[in-house]
Parts: structure tokens; C-alpha cells; sequence
């Protein structure tokens, strides 16, 4: 290393300058670190961490969406269970006044006001049927797509596609729940609710009955049709008791599609769950590639600061050096 003393260049300033610029792009680093939190605030932070971290945060992003979903998923089965609760307790009452009309112990204006009853029970559970909702979804009408496709509803619970991504609520949970739906064996819609399969008690009578009020002219949940039912059952004791095998079918419908419900309600919040897992694990490992290090970088900030404060002075002192050879001259 030379020793001279020169004027046109001055090695001592151009070091201290060099030095100054580095401590200041440090200090200035360290600051922008310190005050978004990140450690990676462009790629050419680190090239490789970025792309990674954006696609975590992507990943993150997707799980906050499929959280979402499952909980909306929830929130339409919590929906259904609540009327098919309303539409259970109504049955039951009408099977209470059935079994009453099949003692044989009420003259014509008793089992006229059990009728009464029941016919306004029915039109009830119709009427919920048809109103019931969820984001334009009808629940139990049975005119929604996830009804009549047979497909049901599919719950989106995770980033990726393919079937292992979803969870696909049965067809079976949106079939119509309204009376003459589900006064059959097996609780599958039928205009002709009264052939049974599955009882060895004929109900002939019934039918015929039904046949004649209502000419074979019924049509599924109309005020008609449950009028005809009311009119057939709430005859004679022997109607009347017949009907109880209808009203059994029913109540099982009801209760398997809760019992379904419930099921599925308890594998949706273990796909919450589990989401919640995955989302955090995420979150941990892109923290550990994007996040800044307080305590580093504040440590890091006084260094530079300390180091730019410092090569400040020592370029100042570096400037004057060439004045010294004008004490040769």
C-alpha cells in the first residue's frame, strides 16, 4: 500500500465514503425491517424466500376461504335441523291426536276438531317447508338442484380440487319433508302416500277413500291434498288408526334426516378443525421466512448507526488530508 501523499486522489476519503454508504444502507435496512415487520420486503431481500413466502400466503389465504366455507356449511345444516326439530314436534302432535281419533271413544264433533288440528299441523309444516332457506337454497321443498340432481350440496373445505377437498352432504338431507312426502314406508315423495310395502295391514280403505275426494287430482303439498288425508283419517276410528303406520314413517324420516345432520355437523367441525391445524402451520413456517428478528434488527440498527456516525467523522478528517501538502510548497 502506497503512503504518498496525493491531491487528485484521495484513497483515505474514497474508503471512508464507501464504508459511510454501507453503514447507511444498513441502518436504512434495518429500519424498513423494524417497521413493517418483515424481514423480506422485496425479492432482493431474498430471491428464493420471496417466492416461497408468496405461495404460502397464498396457501394462507385459501385455508381463511375454506374455514369460510365450512362454517357457512354449518350454518345450513344448523338451519335445517332447526325446522325439521319444529317439523318433528308437529308430527308427534299429530300422532297424539291420531292414536286419541283411533280409541273409538269420540262422537263426530270431537273427531272433527282433531281433524281441525291436524289439517292446520299439516298446512304448518307445508308452509315452513316452502319458506325455508339458506343463500337461495331451499332446504326442504324439494325443488332445490341438490335435491332433484341427486348431487346434494358439496362443502369446498380445502385449497385444493378433487373429491378428497369436499365433503358432499347427501341429496337425501334437501328431498321435500312436506306431508305427502313423507307419509310413505321409506319416506321417498309419492302422490300415492298411502301404498304401503312394508305392513301387513291393508289399507284399502284409505286408499279408496283418498281416491275419491280427490278424484287422483292431487297434487304434492297442495291445501287439497292434506284436506283429503284429514278427510279420509279423521272418519272412524279404523281410518284413523290405520293412519298411525303413515305418521310412523314420517316421524323415522324426520328423525334419520336429524340423526344425518348431526353426523355430518360433527365432520364439518373436525374439517374446521383440522383446517385451523394446517392454517397455523403455515402461518409458523412462513413467519420463520418473511418475518424480521426485533431483536436482530434493532441490535443491527445501532450497529449502522453507530458505524455511519463514525465514517462520517473519519471522512471528514479523510477530506483534509491533501491540505497537508501545501505545508511542502
Amino acid at each position: 500500500m502506497t503512503s504518498s501523499i496525493t491531491i487528485n486522489t484521495n484513497l483515505a476519503a474514497l474508503t471512508a465514503q464507501r464504508n459511510l454508504s454501507q453503514a447507511t444502507a444498513g441502518m436504512n435496512t434495518a429500519m424498513e425491517r423494524l417497521s413493517t415487520g418483515f424481514r423480506i420486503n422485496s425479492g432482493a431481500d431474498d430471491a428464493a424466500g420471496s417466492a416461497v413466502s408468496t405461495l404460502m400466503e397464498a396457501q394462507i389465504s385459501g385455508y381463511d376461504v375454506a374455514e369460510s366455507n365450512a362454517e357457512m356449511g354449518l350454518s345450513l345444516l344448523d338451519t335445517e335441523e332447526g325446522v325439521l326439530d319444529i317439523v318433528g314436534s308437529y308430527l308427534q302432535r299429530i300422532r297424539d291426536l291420531t292414536e286419541q281419533a283411533a280409541n273409538g271413544t269420540y262422537g263426530t264433533s270431537s273427531m272433527q276438531a282433531i281433524r281441525a288440528e291436524v289439517e292446520q299441523r299439516m298446512m304448518e309444516i307445508n308452509r315452513l317447508c316452502r319458506v325455508i332457506d339458506y343463500n337461495g337454497i331451499q332446504l326442504l321443498d324439494g325443488t332445490s338442484n341438490a335435491a332433484v340432481s341427486g348431487e346434494g350440496v358439496n362443502l369446498q373445505v380445502s385449497n385444493n380440487a378433487g373429491l378428497p377437498n369436499i365433503i358432499n352432504l347427501n341429496a337425501s338431507l334437501f328431498e321435500s319433508a312436506m306431508c305427502t312426502a313423507i307419509f310413505v314406508a321409506g319416506g321417498q315423495a309419492s302422490d300415492t302416500w298411502y301404498q304401503r310395502t312394508d305392513a301387513e295391514e291393508t289399507t284399502d280403505h284409505l286408499a279408496e277413500r283418498v281416491a275419491e275426494l280427490n278424484a287422483g287430482d292431487y297434487e304434492d303439498g297442495t291445501l287439497s291434498c292434506i284436506t283429503a288425508i284429514c278427510d279420509a283419517v279423521y272418519t272412524t276410528d279404523s281410518t284413523a288408526r290405520e293412519f298411525l303406520y303413515f305418521i310412523d314413517d314420517a316421524i323415522e324420516n324426520i328423525s334419520d334426516r336429524r340423526t344425518l345432520i348431526g353426523a355430518y355437523m360433527n365432520r364439518v367441525e373436525s374439517a374446521v378443525d383440522a383446517i385451523s391445524v394446517q392454517k397455523e402451520n403455515i402461518v409458523s413456517a412462513n413467519s420463520s421466512i418473511k418475518d424480521a428478528d426485533v431483536a436482530t434488527e434493532a441490535s443491527n440498527y445501532i450497529k449502522y448507526q453507530i458505524l455511519q456516525q463514525s465514517s462520517a467523522t473519519l471522512l471528514s478528517t479523510a477530506n483534509q488530508t491533501p491540505s497537508i501538502a501545501l505545508n511542502l510548497i
